[in-house]
């Protein structure tokens, strides 16, 4: 935005058009620009600001409801973008087109446009909350991470399960749309309660951070991310937290063992199936769960499958020997 209300050249957007003969309407497909259209939609319903140090007051930290000035609206609706149309929509044409835009540019992440998008409530809290070291500790935050901001987006993810009270598949455009609706929690229109997500959000952090101390697991078993955020999810949703966390240590360490010790039958899986039953014991939930960390891990169904076999298996646990 910051680039178009200075007037200054963008790179083109790719477009490849289909004609529906029937009708004789045209359809256009975006192959490369989706994230610049996308700002801009953003910027029009008003969920996106431009740069606080844009360099003219008309302009400074302004979204789209507060430029008053037709000249100043003017400048988004007089400019122009090159638009390059192509034929051939194979893989390998498309992925050369993206190798010669970005052959001496790095192309940025999700969550570093988010940051540049962004100035609000949530993308503040998370960014500042990423610097804490618990966050080290759980190897959110790693140098790695920091470097591209997938510690804030993996943070984000967590800070989602707490608001919603359940999981949710890996969505990028999911999580624009979270960090957008929670941009301006403090407007006097805003039901959203702080003070109740902090308490909630602190309290799964917390509780996790005294159960590694004590225990060690969050760090050495709850890994890699996908099953860091199976235990904060159902942590989350517990309402009243585990006071013994030497015996939850335990049982979590141990059911988490058997999910590696596993080895998946593919003939049992055809004849059996996946689905739950009354009568599952705690193999048939260490069994679940394993099946639930191959292939597509976060989508929401298999991010929902780990969350209850979880569950259940530490139901069971006690009865274990």
């Amino acid at each position: 935005m910051d680039t178009i209300f200075k007037n200054y050249p963008s790179p083109a957007v790719f477009l490849h058009k289909t004609i529906d003969f029937a009708t004789g309407e045209s359809m256009y497909h975006v192959v490369d620009g989706k994230q610049r259209i996308s700002t801009v939609l953003m910027f029009l319903a008003n969920k996106v600001y431009l740069p606080k140090e844009f360099g003219d007051l008309r302009f400074d930290g302004k979204r789209w409801r507060d430029l008053t000035d037709d000249e100043a609206k003017s400048r988004l609706w007089n400019y122009r973008v090159t638009i390059e149309e192509v034929d051939d929509v194979s893989p390998t044409f498309v992925q050369e087109v993206f190798e010669r835009l970005n052959k001496n540019s790095r192309k940025l992440t999700p969550q570093e446009l988010r940051h540049a998008r962004f100035d609000g409530w949530m993308i503040r809290f998370l960014e500042e909350e990423a610097a804490q070291p618990i966050w080290t500790v759980f190897k959110i935050n790693t140098a790695a991470k920091e470097k591209r901001m997938t510690d804030v987006q993996n943070l984000a993810e967590l800070a989602m399960t707490v608001m919603r009270r359940r999981v949710s598949g890996f969505d990028q455009e999911d999580i624009d749309s979270f960090f957008a609706e929670y941009d301006e929690v403090e407007a006097d229109e805003s039901d959203f309660d702080v003070d109740d997500f902090r308490r909630h959000f602190f309290a799964v952090r917390d509780w996790l951070a005294d159960l590694d101390r004590e225990t060690g697991v969050v760090a050495q078993v709850a890994q890699p991310f996908m099953h860091f955020y199976t235990l904060w999810a159902y942590v989350a949703r517990l309402p009243e937290k585990p006071v013994d966390h030497a015996a939850f240590g335990d049982a979590y360490r141990r059911f988490m063992r058997a999910v590696g010790q596993y080895e998946v039958d593919p003939a049992r899986e055809v004849a059996e199936g996946g689905m739950p039953d009354p009568s599952d014991t705690y193999d048939d939930w260490v069994r679940r769960y394993k099946l639930a960390s191959r292939g597509a891990t976060t989508e929401e169904p298999q991010r929902q499958a780990r969350l209850e076999a979880l569950a259940q298996a530490l139901t069971l646990a006690p009865t274990v020997p």
